[in-house]
Formats: structure tokens, sequence, C-alpha cells
């Protein structure tokens, strides 16, 4: 069986480790082949293919060659490269960011299914893992009113003035900041202002934290669910102090389209890299009974592997290895809520070492 990862950045990279892990045959498409420098495990056991993410030729070419695609670029491609892969009659997945490219991605149900091929966006940690655990709660607890999404990747310890460090993309992470957050409140699915619905949040042996709405983390997840729940949010843990400061570059301006440009220069300049991370993450369901799913995970220092690239690249491999293998059976175009069996995927990441408990 063939995987083909599309980029090779962070994410890319620990989807392709963990692949190779388990003997999956690994190409890595991407225009640099420079990027597999920064992982040279893997540069050892993949092939590499140069191509440039915009020419759908040679996307298709290299498809065609493989079992299952992997998007781990910008979530700009994603919709092209989904309908590539129907093409192709390959299978697709992707770690999403965006909910107006996933719900384009999932208009092309009835063309996945007629080309017999499964495509599943929001692959990676939120959404991701927490779609996952969300589908486990809606079943488990009776009655079930309320999910609370609370997850965050952060620095181990505080870093310079926004008290942050860089793990992923700058655009990425100012996106999350300027688009609104969508909820389902009194049952109905709302947007409301990222940076805003500030709220204090404890994580035992961590400094003072604040959770607040930012977009994209609910994703699929207020429609998929609306009619089944009267409150659903996602909110963006940092350490406290965070929000503050970004909502006032928010307001000056400084997110604004002829300003964001300079902005992410100056925030990527500005911002650590490569510090040791952690992500802190938290769902909480309420009905006739409350239960909290919770699990931190850090920086693999033996692998040089980040909290964040673990639980967002297993995750998005877990599920790829799932289709690949049988276990996720469906056709079409589906959300992780709808097909990714939970228990057998939280049994997956608990060998990655992410072992998410259960509590009230």
């Amino acid at each position: 069986m063939g995987a083909l990862i599309l980029g090779g950045g962070m994410m890319g990279l620990a989807i392709a480790y963990d692949l190779i892990k388990n003997n999956v045959a690994v190409t890595i498409a991407d225009i640099n082949e420079n990027c597999l420098e920064n992982m040279p495990y893997v540069k050892k056991h993949v092939d590499f293919f140069p191509v440039d993410a915009k020419d759908n030729y040679s996307i298709k070419k290299v498809m065609r060659k493989n079992d299952i695609a992997i998007s781990a670029l910008p979530y700009d491609f994603n919709y092209q490269l989904a309908k590539n892969a129907i093409k192709c009659k390959t299978h697709f997945c992707d770690l999403g960011g965006n909910i107006e490219m996933v719900e384009k991605e999932l208009s092309l149900h009835e063309k996945a299914k007629k080309a017999d091929v499964l495509v599943i966006p929001d692959c990676g940690l939120a959404p991701g893992i927490t779609n996952v655990i969300c589908s486990y709660l809606i079943k488990k607890i009776h009655g079930i009113k309320e999910i609370h999404i609370r997850v965050g990747g952060l620095p181990q310890k505080p870093e310079g003035p926004l008290n942050y460090a860089l793990f992923f993309s700058v655009h990425g992470l100012i996106n999350e900041y300027v688009e609104k957050a969508r909820i389902v409140k009194g049952g109905d699915v709302v947007e409301v202002e990222s940076l805003t619905g500030i709220e204090e949040i404890s994580f035992s042996s961590f400094p003072e934290l604040e959770a607040f709405y930012t977009s994209g983390g609910t994703s699929t997840l207020p429609k998929t669910f609306k009619g089944k729940i009267e409150e659903l949010d996602y909110k963006t843990i940092r350490y406290k102090g965070h929000c503050e400061k970004m909502k006032l570059l928010k307001d000056l301006g400084f997110f604004n389209e002829n300003a964001r440009a300079d902005t992410e220069k100056n925030l990527e300049r500005a911002l650590k890299k490569n510090v040791p991370d952690v992500v802190l993450a938290r769902v909480t369901g309420i009905g006739k009974e409350k239960i909290k799913m919770e699990f931190i995970d850090y920086f693999d220092s033996n692998e040089n592997i980040t909290a964040m690239m673990r639980t967002t690249g297993f995750s998005t491999s877990i599920i790829a290895q799932m289709i690949l293998d049988g276990i996720i059976i469906e056709k079409g175009a589906l959300p992780p809520e709808k097909c990714v069996p939970p228990n057998a995927f939280f049994e997956e990441l608990k060998k990655r070492n992410i072992k998410i408990r259960e509590g009230s």
C-alpha cells in the first residue's frame, strides 16, 4: 500500500514518520526537496516527487500511483486536491483548517462515492481528534445537552511578549484569530467573534491559563450535531494575557488585508520556534452525567518531534491507515465524526503514547 503526502512541512513529515513506522510506503511531494533535511529518518525511508501544488497534471500523475493522498498543505489547496484524488480513484484526507473549504470538499460526496473512494477532511488535532471524541460523547452520555472543547498548543514555558511560540504556520494562526467562530448556542448554529468569550482554565502543574473563541475548531460539528445538542463550542487555550494582546493588534488593524502580510512577517520573526511544546486538550460533555476527556502531550526530545506534530500528524496518519486497512469502510466525503470509529482510534493514539483520560 502506498501513501502520497502533499507538503513536506512539519505536519507532512510527522505524518510520514508515523506511516513509515507502520510499514506504509510513502512518497512526499513538495516543491523543495530540502524539506526532508528536517527529519533524516523520514528522508531515508521515502520517495520524493518534486512538484508545484498548483500543477494539477503532475499531482494527478503521482496520485494515481498511490492508494491514498494526504494533504499537509495550506487549506486553500484542499478542495482542488480532493477533486484530483476522486478523478484518480485515490482516497484523500487532509488537516482541514477552514470550514468553507471543508464544506466544498464535503459537497463532493456523491462523486467520491461513485469513484469508490473516501474523502475525509479535518483529520488533525482540532478539528480531528476532537471530532472523534465528540462523536464518542454523543453516544456515551444519555440526554447530552452540551459539549465544550478546549485545546491549545503552547511552549512548555511562556515565551516572549505574547507568551507564545510558533508551532505551525503564522498564516493559519492569524486565520484562527480573524475569522468568526461557529458554535451551537440555544440549539442554533451561530457565529461569534474570535478573541472573545475569555475564561480561566487550569491544568495541573501549569501556570495561569485562559481560553477564548477562535475560528475553525468546531468545523463540521455544529452542523453534524444540530438538533441533538443545545450547546457546543470551541476555545483555544493560551497562557494568561495572550488574548488581550492579540485582540489589541486586531483592533488596531494589524490583521487587516492591507497590513496582514507585514504582520505575518513580523510575527514570524518575533515568535520563537524550535522550543519544547505541549498540547493541552479537554472535551467536556454534559447531560444526565458529566464526562471529561482529556490529554496532555509533550515534545518528544528523542525523536525531535513536537507535540503539535504528534497530535496533528499522527492522528491523520492513523485515519489514513484505517482507510487503507479497511477499518473505515464508508465511501464518499465525510467528516471524522461520521466515519472514524472512536474506540479503535483511541487505541491507536494510545499506542503512540497519546493517552486520552476519561473522568467526571
